[in-house]
């Protein structure tokens, strides 16, 4: 299995853009251009050809159901090849056979950045992810960008939720090696999960007196401070690659309020970790992360602690 490799470990980055013909992996090709560093860049573009159901008896009919199968991956690959060179990007294209989320999954382990559309062919609802995008935002190793719709000309605005966690340590480390930072607005966001807490004393107690009330005013100082440190300390990991970075705290459910930000704020990019729990399923910043990769009004970039 990979491990995750920063770009000054490496060469270059590799980026691993793949495509299925459909407007979203377009506009993933699109943003991933855009918002992925041109410096030491390789990009390599994959088409994932459905599994051969050729009719079973006749040469004739075999033989053009084959042809009409290499002529559809020669058009969906001249077309991404088309759109990266619109971008300035050159790719090697590549072609396989196969399950998309599996030959996908196994590619992902020597890339830094995988990138997916955020709908597949034929999906219809105006958010969330497709069967095979889904799969590869929660399994994957590494890195896994969203691509939505691509920034336009103005400043590319970045946010990057932070709380202390392994998976938020290497998703600001994501940030310095994948983004052009001095080009870009970026925003470290800290949520405060504060709804159990009783923020207004209950009538028939002693007000601002009842001790639960002061004890949970204390605690929510406390959580404060302990965000305000946390904040600073990924401050100053950034301002090595950019001069200026603002700082948010908010309240409420982590995924809810990162969610809120990135569309208040008109943010291109979401960069997030996601740690997994040993012994569950998803711990429960996997769990944020998937929310904010499924419902983001923008481009996202998981990023998973590396095994």
């Amino acid at each position: 299995m990979a491990s995750y490799l920063l770009r000054d470990e490496r060469d270059n980055m590799r980026a691993l853009l793949t495509t299925d013909g459909s407007k979203e992996a377009t506009d993933a090709l699109r943003a991933a251009s855009r918002l992925l560093t041109g410096v030491d860049r390789q990009v390599d573009v994959l088409y994932v050809a459905a599994e051969p159901r050729a009719p079973k008896s006749g040469a004739i009919a075999r033989r053009a159901y084959q042809h009409r199968a290499a002529a559809e991956t020669r058009r969906v690959l001249e077309e991404a090849k088309r759109v990266l060179a619109e971008e300035g990007v050159d790719a090697l294209t590549l072609c396989e056979t196969g399950s998309p989320a599996s030959v996908i999954m196994r590619q992902a382990d020597d890339y830094d950045v995988t990138v997916m559309g955020a709908k597949g062919r034929n999906v219809r609802s105006e958010v969330g992810l497709g069967p095979v995008a889904s799969r590869i935002v929660e399994h994957a190793n590494g890195c896994v960008l969203v691509g939505r719709e691509p920034p336009g000309d103005k400043q590319i605005r970045i946010l990057v939720p932070v709380d202390g966690s392994a998976g938020s340590q290497h998703a600001l480390d994501a940030l310095n090696s994948f983004f052009d930072l001095g080009s870009a607005e970026i925003t470290l966001l800290h949520v405060l999960e504060t709804l159990w807490l009783p923020l207004e004393p209950e009538e028939e107690s002693l007000g601002a007196n009842d001790p639960e009330y002061r004890q949970a005013t204390q605690l929510l100082m406390e959580l404060r401070r302990e965000a305000e440190q946390l904040l600073a300390e990924a401050r100053s990991r950034v301002l090595a690659s950019h001069p200026g970075v603002t700082i948010s705290i908010r309240e409420g459910t982590a995924a809810n309020e990162i969610l809120s930000e990135a569309d208040q704020g008109g943010y291109d990019l979401v960069v997030v970790g996601a740690s997994e729990a040993a012994n569950m399923k998803r711990s429960v910043l996997g769990s944020v992360s998937s929310k904010v990769a499924w419902s983001a009004p923008c481009s996202v970039l998981v990023v998973r602690v590396p095994e």
